[in-house]
């Protein structure tokens, strides 16, 4: 278990967009990838559409990530799971809604672009390639963060920082 300051357990890590198919998913596989396996992480949406979209578990595949299942999931099956950090990866400007009753842990807006399902599979590869690329770099550092002993109130600085990387 990761503590960060005070004695505070920082070891469950949710990730949710709307549908649970792309951009949490390609979250939750670099996290499971790159993080101590003694920090949870999982994934979930408001709207769950069933399975993940093909091209990002192609995506996943081809880059030798791990596919963290092969269904969406529904952020309320995530309840029990109780997060102390949320990553919100919901798109702003689409209007995606995030839960309000994960509220007791620390909860970051990093706001990424949701997939065009109207795309060519050829772009929305592209398009992962981008999120892993960005993502990558962002979770990367917070592994780095949950390790150090930081804060809650320092820790919820520095992830809001990483939002614009």
């Amino acid at each position: 278990m990761m503590n960060i300051g005070e004695g505070m357990n920082m070891d469950k890590v949710l990730f949710i967009c709307k549908h649970n198919a792309g951009r949490s998913v390609i979250a939750e596989s670099i996290a499971t990838q790159l993080w101590s396996p003694a920090i949870k992480v999982a994934s979930g949406g408001s709207h769950p559409v069933g399975s993940i979209d093909p091209v990002v578990k192609q995506f996943l595949e081809d880059h030798s990530m791990p596919v963290p299942h092969n269904y969406s999931h529904s952020w309320e099956e995530r309840t029990a799971f109780q997060p102390d950090i949320v990553f919100i990866l919901c798109d702003t400007l689409h209007q995606e809604r995030a839960p309000m009753w994960l509220s007791g842990g620390i909860r970051i807006n990093w706001q990424v672009d949701a997939f065009d399902n109207k795309t060519s599979d050829r772009d929305k590869y592209a398009h992962c390639q981008r999120l892993r690329d960005s993502l990558h770099r962002r979770l990367s550092i917070v592994g780095e963060l949950l390790q150090t002993g930081i804060a809650k109130e320092e820790l919820e600085i520095k992830l809001v920082e990483l939002k614009g990387m």
